[in-house]
């Protein structure tokens, strides 16, 4: 077996609607430019990211890059961080090139488009230069499988506890039946698919009890229509729901949106893309370096998504991996 390229591509042909086609021939004419050696893959199935990416890491990749949205790149941090590793000094710098239906990320990171940017900065990383990378913040979901999570058919042993990792952002209610629901709508909707979802989602919504535990042990009772554990900005396509998140500071914003009327809720679908809805007194903000969430209301489980994968149901617990991983970005 050859020696393994310094760079490794892990692409989702399937993301953003194909844009992979689209956006690899400029990103690689850029490589080729700079003679960065590198090898690609492409993804056929869940989960395939994070096992090649923890290949990658083993035979010796400096810089693993994902190419697609939120969810590609969420298979290759927990990919790199399975098992109980986290902030390992020899972890390869992970990067990415946007091609996804949200990009969400990359878009509150403030990535560049254009492909000599991105590969000048995977360049400037692979020679150590400091400016080039950044350590970002990784949360910690702890949850319970479920064969059903909003409804979508979910693999592995029912009520069995299990641990995810995820790098933009976490959430339990309304967001969830709308993540689900995104995949029964047209591709062609591009980002404002998600805001039709949750049109749709909230004629038959109703909202839940929840009994959080903040990280100063102080208990809260509330009723809730979502709540969010960010680590970045956006999320759902450009829904600006976290406006002062920071993915290095070390904290959770934990954006709760309390029960409300349908109407209020109905009006959230745009709000949240210019950030509004921070002025109704139902939705707000608080930093926190864990949490915990359990059903109050006795109507059933709540369920789970982290970068828009659905995952599992409650009991939750968050907590934050500090730094983690190194960004080339």
């Amino acid at each position: 077996m050859g020696i393994r390229p310094p760079v490794a591509f892990i692409a989702h042909p399937g993301a953003g609607r194909g844009a992979f086609a689209r956006r690899w021939p400029a990103v690689a004419a850029a490589l080729g430019r700079r003679s960065i050696e590198h090898d690609v893959s492409l993804t056929s199935r869940p989960e395939e990211a994070k096992e090649l990416a923890r290949r990658a890491a083993d035979e010796g990749a400096r810089l693993i890059v994902a190419v697609g949205g939120d969810g590609t790149l969420h298979e290759i941090v927990n990919g790199l961080l399975d098992g109980g590793r986290t902030q390992l000094p020899d972890t390869p710098v992970v990067g990415l090139v946007p091609a996804g239906r949200g990009s969400d990320y990359a878009r509150g990171l403030k990535l560049p488009a254009d492909p000599d940017a991105l590969v000048d900065r995977f360049a400037r990383a692979l020679e150590g230069d400091p400016a080039a990378t950044r350590r970002v913040d990784v949360g910690e979901v702890h949850y319970a499988r479920a064969r059903l999570v909003a409804g979508r058919p979910i693999d592995g042993p029912d009520g069995e506890a299990t641990v995810r990792r995820y790098i933009n952002n976490a959430g339990i209610g309304i967001s969830t039946v709308i993540t689900q629901r995104t995949a029964r709508f047209p591709p062609r909707l591009g980002a404002y698919l998600y805001t039709v979802a949750g049109i749709v989602t909230i004629a038959d919504w109703r909202d839940r009890g929840v009994m959080v535990t903040w990280d100063d042990e102080e208990r809260q009772e509330m009723q809730i229509e979502s709540l969010e554990a960010a680590l970045g900005p956006y999320e759902g396509g450009g829904m600006w729901v976290s406006p002062e998140a920071d993915p290095s500071d070390g904290l959770f914003d934990i954006v709760v949106f309390e029960a409300m009327s349908r109407f209020e809720t109905f009006t959230f679908s745009w709000r949240v893309r210019t950030a509004d809805h921070l002025r109704s007194p139902r939705a707000w903000i608080r930093k926190s370096r864990s949490l915990a969430v359990e059903v109050s209301d006795g109507r059933g489980p709540i369920y789970l998504q982290a970068d828009g994968e659905l995952l599992g149901r409650d009991p939750f617990e968050f907590l934050m991996l500090p730094g983690a991983i190194r960004f080339a970005g």
